[in-house]
């Protein structure tokens, strides 16, 4: 007898009820990955799109994916992606990325309610807002401390460093470099994780213009033998909304991600868009297969870091990203405009 494959017991299957469906809505709600699951999955349905994941805050507080499906037809290379905050009373709630949909408009009535499920959820799990204030003061006391003993350890390095310059030791002095630096790098990161989610009132106004050229001109000699960033001229775009510092940061991480590849070549641009909003837009010889993978990746990724929390979650923003020839990408970083 002919063994009977999981796909022929699927296509024989009765389809559901109406009751069936919504048994499966009330069971989601017991979870964020049950909730992910079903909506990642009626999101592909609908569109038709190749891959959707939604992406929350796990109880350790790092975006993660609570849901992620993909098409039958194999692993087709990106040619759109798009990543959009749920958003709920102006706090953003989760992450949904979406792989080459047919028709972006047509989640625009589905991520409000999507942003309302998640939120549900995580209030039933959490306890409320009572919960998630005790645990960011739980959290923002134990990130104090471990701060406090980096800013020891830097000094420690410091001495050091001023130690082995008297004594010439060349050797000595490039690991004492290494660790000053990993020191630093990791207290910007702690320092990021003690502001994981501002509230919509601290975002500003600030000149985009003058943010693009700061983070240009800051990592410039990062990028100095790789894929130098050009400044094409434009129009001044104007004031976006946004959380200044994080802003910043993600986009010193995101030119440093994309100016270390091989082949890379950056031009990036600013511009304001008809639906009140600005965008920082990032033309890339290469890269959509690593702009891909980092936004389905999440906070896993240091570049999906930057994306996700630092764009999507913090700015409430919206990130877009087109290929363009065999492994360019065009980024969109889509901001609420500032102007009154």
């Amino acid at each position: 007898m002919k063994p009977t494959t999981a796909d022929e017991l699927t296509s024989h299957a009765p389809s559901a009820t109406p009751l069936q469906l919504l048994g499966e809505v009330l069971a989601a709600t017991a979870s964020l990955d049950r909730l992910g699951r079903l909506l990642t999955r009626e999101v592909r349905d609908a569109t038709g799109a190749a891959r959707v994941a939604l992406l929350v805050r796990d109880e350790r507080g790092r975006l993660r994916a609570a849901g992620d499906v993909t098409r039958r037809d194999g692993d087709a290379p990106a040619g759109h992606l798009v990543a959009l905050p749920l958003i709920v009373r102006a706090g953003v709630e989760g992450v949904l990325v979406v792989q080459d949909v047919a028709d972006r408009a047509a989640l625009d009535g589905f991520l409000p309610q999507a942003a309302s499920a998640v939120a549900a959820v995580r209030a039933a799990q959490t306890g409320g807002d009572d919960g998630a204030a005790t645990r960011a003061r739980i959290t923002g006391q134990i990130l104090h401390e471990v701060n406090n003993r980096l800013g020891a350890i830097q000094i420690y390095a410091y001495l050091l460093t001023e130690r082995l310059k008297r004594g010439e030791d060349t050797g000595g002095l490039e690991i004492a470099g290494k660790l000053c630096g990993a020191v630093e790098r990791l207290g910007t990161s702690i320092g990021g994780l003690a502001t994981d989610s501002p509230a919509a009132g601290e975002r500003s106004p600030v000149d985009i213009d003058a943010l693009v050229d700061g983070c240009l001109a800051k990592v410039a000699e990062e990028l100095a033998d790789g894929g130098m960033p050009t400044r094409p001229e434009a129009e001044a775009a104007g004031k976006v909304l946004v959380h200044e510092e994080s802003m910043r940061e993600a986009l010193r991480q995101i030119l440093r991600a994309l100016g270390g590849l091989d082949g890379a070549r950056l031009a990036v641009g600013t511009e304001r868009l008809p639906t009140r909003t600005v965008s920082v837009v990032i033309d890339a010889a290469v890269g959509m297969g690593r702009v891909s993978d980092a936004l389905f990746a999440g906070e896993s990724d240091e570049f999906g870091r930057a994306l996700l929390r630092d764009v999507v979650e913090r700015q409430a923003g919206v990130v877009s990203v087109r290929r363009t020839g065999e492994d360019g990408a065009r980024i969109q970083l889509e901001l609420a405009s500032g102007a009154e």
